[in-house]
Parts: C-alpha cells; sequence; structure tokens
C-alpha cells in the first residue's frame, strides 16, 4: 500500500506527533508498505530518510526553530499527483493537512486524519480573545474531519472530546506505538556522568517542548517542595521550546539552579540514554492526547508521576506503574516525594511501567491501521496501473491562480 504521511512538524524537531509519524513511517516499511512523508523543510538539517519530501518554510520565531510550512509547490504536486497513492493520512487540520485533504478529495482516495493535539489548549499562542480562539479552533477540526473517512484519535478520553466538537465521520481508537526495545536497550551511565550526578541523586526527567501549556512552572515549585525535604532529588527538563529561557530563570529565582539540568534539544537516538539515566518521569500537562514520552518512559522502566488529566490518566494506572494527582502543586508535590523517598515503591512500579508499555508494540498499532486504511477504501494497486490525475492536475491549476493573485511581484 502505497500512504503520503502529511505533518507540519518532522525530524529533526522533537515532538510527540514527530515521533509518532516517524514511527508509523517505520513500521509501514516493516510491513513491506511504501509510505511517503511530505513534511516542512528545516534549515541546514540534511535529509537523513528516503521517501521524505519537504516543502519550503518561514521560521517565524527567532527564540525557537519551529519552520512553518509553505503549502504551496508546484513540483511536489506533481509528484504527489502520480505517486498511485492508496492513501493520504493527515496528523494536523491546517497548511499540509491542508493539502492532503485536496489531494485525497481530488484523486479519490481515502483520507484519514490522527487528532494528535487538542488545538485550543495553545490558544495563548495567538494575540486575540481565548474563548474566540478555542471556538475558532473546535470549528476548525469539525469542518476539516467533515472531509475525512476515518479519524483516529490516540486516548479514548479524546473520543468523548471529538463528540463535543461534533465530529460525524467514522472515529476510531488507536493508541499510540512505541519501538520499545529502542528503549530497553539503552544505557544511561554516561548521561548521569556527565551532569555528576552521583549514586544516591533520585533523577526526575521530564521530555518535552518547553511551553506554557506543559504546566512546567507548576513542576518546578512542585520540585522544589520535595528538594526541601530531600536534597537527593533532581531535576532534569530535556528539550527546548519558547520559554526555555524563562524556566532556567525561574529555576534560578527558586534557588534550585544547581539541581535543575536543562540539556536543551538533543537527537531522538539519544533520548533513550536520556531516559536510562532518570528515576523517574514527571508530567504536570493538562493538554496531552496521549503522551508518547509517557510510553517512552515507561519502556526504560520508570514510573510516571503526573497530574490525572486527558491522556495521561488513560496510561497510568495509579499506584500500578505510577502515581497520579489532581492539578495541585501540594498535591504533586507530595506524591513526587512519596516516589523519590521509597526506593522498593520505585522499582516495583518500574517494572510494571515496563509491562504497560509492552502492550503499545508498534507491531501490534501498525496491524489495526492497516486494517482501517483497507476497510475505509484503501486498496493495493500496482504500480504500473494509469492513474487518473485530472483532480490533481485540477488542484495545480487553483494553486497557480492562487499564487497569480496573492504573489505578484
Amino acid at each position: 500500500m502505497r500512504v503520503a504521511l502529511f505533518t507540519n512538524a518532522y525530524r529533526p524537531i522533537v515532538s510527540g506527533v514527530v515521533n509518532s509519524v516517524y514511527l508509523i513511517r517505520e513500521g509501514l516499511l516493516r510491513t513491506h508498505n511504501t509510505p511517503f512523508v511530505f513534511a516542512p523543510k528545516v534549515s541546514g538539517y540534511k535529509e537523513e530518510q528516503s521517501g521524505v519530501w519537504r516543502f519550503n518554510s518561514l521560521n517565524l520565531t527567532r527564540k525557537v526553530e519551529f519552520p512553518i510550512a509553505i503549502p504551496y509547490s508546484p513540483q511536489l504536486f506533481a509528484l504527489i499527483a502520480n505517486m498511485g497513492l492508496n492513501v493520504i493520512h493527515t496528523h494536523h487540520p491546517f497548511l499540509l493537512g491542508e493539502v492532503g485533504a485536496h489531494f485525497a478529495k481530488f484523486l479519490g482516495i481515502p483520507l484519514v486524519y490522527t487528532f494528535h493535539t487538542q488545538l485550543e489548549k495553545y490558544a495563548h499562542y495567538v494575540p486575540l480573545p481565548q474563548k474566540l480562539v478555542c471556538d475558532a479552533a473546535r470549528e476548525a477540526v469539525a469542518r476539516y474531519t467533515s472531509r475525512c473517512d476515518c479519524v483516529i484519535c490516540p486516548s479514548p478520553s479524546i473520543r468523548s472530546l471529538l463528540d463535543e466538537y461534533g465530529v460525524t465521520c467514522r472515529v476510531e481508537v488507536l493508541q499510540n506505538a512505541i519501538d520499545v526495545r529502542s528503549f530497553q536497550r539503552a544505557d544511561g551511565q554516561a548521561i548521569r556522568d556527565r551532569f555528576g550526578l552521583k549514586p544516591d541523586n533520585v533523577l526526575c526527567i521530564f521530555t518535552g517542548r518547553m511551553g506554557l501549556e506543559k504546566n512546567l512552572s507548576f513542576m518546578l515549585r512542585s520540585f522544589q517542595k520535595v528538594h526541601e525535604h530531600l536534597p537527593q532529588a533532581r531535576l532534569m527538563l530535556l528539550g527546548d521550546g519558547p520559554i526555555w529561557e524563562d524556566l532556567k530563570q525561574e529555576a534560578s529565582d527558586l534557588g534550585l539552579a544547581p539541581y535543575v539540568i536543562f540539556p536543551g534539544r538533543v537527537s531522538y537516538t539519544e533520548i533513550p540514554n536520556y531516559y536510562k539515566a532518570a528515576d523517574l518521569f514527571v508530567m504536570t500537562s493538562t493538554t496531552e492526547v496521549k503522551p508518547l514520552a509517557v510510553l517512552e518512559g515507561m519502556a526504560a522502566g520508570l514510573p510516571v508521576i503526573a497530574v490525572d488529566a486527558c491522556g495521561t490518566g488513560d496510561t497510568v494506572t495509579d499506584g500500578k506503574d505510577g502515581l497520579l494527582c489532581s492539578c495541585d502543586e501540594e498535591a504533586y508535590a507530595n506524591i513526587l516525594e512519596k516516589a523519590v523517598a521509597e526506593n522498593e515503591l520505585r522499582h516495583s512500579m518500574g517494572e510494571q511501567a515496563v509491562q504497560t508499555a509492552s502492550t503499545y508494540s508498534l507491531e501490534n498499532y501498525i496491524q489495526k491501521l492497516l486494517t482501517i486504511y483497507r476497510e475505509i477504501g484503501a486498496k493495493d494497486t500496482p504500480r504500473d496501473k494509469k492513474r487518473n490525475t485530472s483532480g490533481a492536475n485540477e488542484l495545480l491549476k487553483r494553486f497557480e491562480a492562487f499564487k497569480q493573485t496573492y504573489f505578484k511581484s
């Protein structure tokens, strides 16, 4: 089966969506299918994979590199039109998601969309009244899904959220997958040595984008309470983002600078070693859909200490493979302190975490995904069969007219 994956972010950007798209590509290749990835260009990045095609992009901020795709390319449009695709799978409802939706319609092939992100939770990035932005985000998702043959949501709690949005097409719950083996084979000793961690230091790690929606100031304040009682505790915030510098300053203001580590962005291939260097995975975000980072931490044998919220609460079983609490700093500090202090508890929950992660295998995910593709009408088509590209050619004409109208020299 020939599958086009359209995403507004891909490697070397590090995020849950990027990891999800990467794993879908890997899983399709392992099952002898042919995936193609369409994503924004990243300045200075040399492509490491075949079958990845890049749209030109713009960087809208100097604080962090996050390229925004320009959804126009006659060369790529012509390529897409003649690939003999069987299904298009988008991962965002705008920009390249729109390109994918247009081509699905004009080529007459199924459109699948994975709902990765609660867009209204990111309303603070838009300088407009928050209610207006939230309502517009929900409406945009509902409008986009009306064009889809199937929407995939990564957790049961998100399924009910899509009902609230007014999504009427077929919806399937297909929980995110991870490549468990890569996290179990990792070795974290070199990381601990690099950052001067002693054997008795209990390292709590968060990996992800440093944005307001991740609730990381809450994490720092909670960790401060824990460190007052348990000075062997350490915290690592791995990744970068628009508030990375602000968080470093906040840690300093709280007197935590020597005890909180900010490695910045690292290669995804290095991340398993960082997990293995840690003792606990910490999560305070309330905006997750199905956080891959939580599953990755579990696969590395880390108990998860988290706020009980949508997505995370669907993954972690309180008292078994982690500890959960309400979004309250005192409550979170209490469960984190318990996990840092009790070695046997950490060990037993870590063993259970590995068992939980093993149920999210990539092999199972891909088989279920291929079943969905086939059920909505995607078919394996011989590569030499003549394609009907008239619809795609019409799309090219429309975009050319758009360019002439809005990009006159």
